[in-house]
């Protein structure tokens, strides 16, 4: 029995070792997975993509947006800034196309009409009359040139406004609006003249009707070639052409002072981040440029409410968010 359990003894020590050994690397085995699963953690990437309902569908571009959990307060802070918005994707081609685009010698219109387009001789008012029975208008423009005229017929007791020409202007020889603008392929200007004595006459911005002229900007026109503007416009003073951008854009303009070209530029300084920000009959903008990045351009917009977009003609879009 002696020498039985003298060879016994070994054997279990042996055993006990190899049972230290194996938890000891067991151990390391756990700790070092959950060293590894906490790193996985902090790298651990989150991405989707936002599209908004209100707008056309546009197919997503293939660049995700993604944040990184643990990343720098950067990353964080900017994902942060895109709670409770949309993405939306601003094709090239629609940076000539919109409200506020630009357009003449050096800008081209590539595209025509963009928006629902009415036929004034059916949704006119009797405060103007029209040279042509086929004169057509962007629906929002028809709107707003309908309760101007409304306007300037209980300002002056007058209603004698005759929409010479929107799409289509007559400028030949005795015209009362003797030029094209290329711009009036867009659907959203209107040409002047007015009815004195029986005939047409010119509009030269005078009298009481440059109460059109002074007022316009309320209902959302501009006047496209203002008077000591020439320099920025590259044209002369022209009061019988105006042109329909919206009213949160014509207020600005009107407040500034400025030409469309000069509005441009202005309101190339401000972004997503930095937005202008302003009131206007009760209601509350804001307003922002996006740099166009090429061929599909990413923007933000609430996922609530309204917006619209524009392209500038050259280097991007703006973008109107209204709220109230």
């Amino acid at each position: 029995m002696a020498g039985k359990t003298s060879k016994y003894k070994p054997r279990l020590s042996r055993f006990c070792g190899a049972a230290v050994i194996i938890l000891l690397v067991t151990f390391g085995i756990d700790q070092f997975r959950r060293e590894m699963s906490d790193d996985e953690y902090q790298n651990l990437v989150v991405s989707g993509s936002f599209r908004t309902v209100d707008a056309p569908y546009i197919p997503e571009p293939s660049t995700e947006i993604a944040l990184s959990l643990g990343s720098s307060a950067d990353q964080n802070s900017a994902a942060a800034e895109n709670i409770g918005q949309f993405q939306i994707i601003l094709p090239e081609s629609t940076i000539t196309e919109g409200m506020l685009t630009l357009h003449d010698d050096l800008h081209p219109v590539k595209s025509g009409f963009t928006g629902e387009m009415v036929s004034l001789l059916s949704k006119k008012n009797e405060y103007y009359s029209l040279s042509s029975e086929s004169v057509m208008l962007q629906t929002d423009a028809a709107e707003a040139l309908n309760k101007l005229m409304e306007d300037y017929n209980k300002a002056t007791g007058l209603s004698d406004f005759v929409v010479y020409g929107t799409t289509d202007t007559f400028a030949g020889e005795g015209s009362c609006c003797p030029e094209i603008f290329s711009e009036s392929q867009l659907g959203t200007t209107v040409d002047l003249a007015l009815k004195a004595y029986g005939e047409t006459i010119a509009f030269d911005g005078n009298d009481a009707e440059s109460w059109i002229t002074e007022n316009c900007w309320k209902y959302g026109y501009i006047l496209r070639f203002p008077q000591g503007k020439e320099n920025s416009t590259g044209h002369s003073y022209c009061p019988w052409h105006l042109r329909f951008v919206g009213k949160a854009h014509s207020a600005l303009m009107h407040d500034k002072q400025l030409s469309l070209e000069e509005y441009l530029n202005f309101i190339s300084e401000y972004t997503a981040e930095h937005p202008l920000a302003f009131s206007f009959n009760a209601v509350d903008y804001k307003v922002f440029s996006v740099e166009s990045t090429g061929e599909s351009t990413i923007a933000y917009v609430p996922s609530s409410g309204s917006y619209s977009t524009s392209g500038n003609s050259e280097s991007g879009f703006i973008i109107t968010v209204p709220k109230g």
